[in-house]
């Protein structure tokens, strides 16, 4: 028969051991295609995802990984095509021509899809995802429906997206290269599985983290309009339900 003290003690070791044994928030992985470039991947594990507005506080221990989305309009410093967020509409159409991705977040539930560049979702698609309190943002589509949807040319960046890979399950990818095409990014996005992807905004607008243990790492390499970042990708602890 075990003590009261001998049964405490192996219900702590067996915290420590199951506590230790649980897998990051985030998983980091990173992968080198066939052509020789380099990616870092992260895996969310079991965290809600949302777009804010407003800067993520590293403090703030239940944000796991935040990263730019939106592109910011250089005009206003505010979101560009944020078209209902969230739950709220921002804008009643797209405001410029070449976005031609959507990114819909409805509870615990991404989308990606296309829409024809210069068009705007419909009408009873935004107001779908007004009733349920979601987010829809435009961006410019890397891979549709396992196809490289991107044109030759184009500038060179250090590159981010969103993908989605089998099994419904996404990841945000980034290159360790600072001269990649958006073609380029997206050939190598499909070799890396994604099925689906859309672009995150970077050049000077690439700041982004991810805590890994009791760690904030720092990601982009520029970091030069920090201050004008106007939106962010967040992944979260969620709120746990009373």
């Amino acid at each position: 028969m075990r003590t009261p003290r001998v049964a405490f003690l192996l219900y702590l070791l067996t915290g420590l051991l199951m506590g230790s044994c649980q897998a990051p928030a985030v998983h980091m992985e990173g992968k080198t295609t066939a052509g020789g470039q380099q990616y870092s991947i992260f895996y969310p594990q079991r965290l809600a995802v949302r777009i804010i507005t407003a800067r993520p506080d590293v403090a703030n221990s239940r944000v796991h990984l935040s990263v730019a989305a939106a592109y910011t309009d250089l005009d206003t410093d505010q979101p560009l095509d944020l078209l209902v967020s969230p739950g709220r509409a921002v804008q009643a159409k797209a405001t410029v021509g070449f976005l031609d991705g959507v990114l819909t977040i409805t509870g615990d539930s991404l989308r990606i899809t296309q829409i024809p560049r210069g068009q705007s979702p419909p009408g009873a698609e935004l107001a779908r995802v007004q009733r349920q309190h979601g987010t829809l943002l435009l961006q410019e589509l890397l891979v549709f429906r396992g196809r490289n949807v991107r044109g030759a040319g184009g500038s060179f960046f250090q590159r981010r997206a969103l993908a989605e890979l089998p099994n419904h399950r996404f990841a945000v990818v980034e290159s360790q290269a600072d001269d990649l095409t958006m073609q380029q990014f997206a050939a190598d996005l499909l070799e890396l599985g994604a099925l689906n992807a859309i672009n995150l905004d970077m050049g000077g607008w690439d700041e982004g983290w991810y805590r890994a243990g009791t760690q904030v790492v720092k990601l982009g390499h520029r970091r030069t309009d920090t201050n004008r970042q106007s939106n962010w990708l967040v992944f979260e602890q969620p709120v746990a339900e009373k």
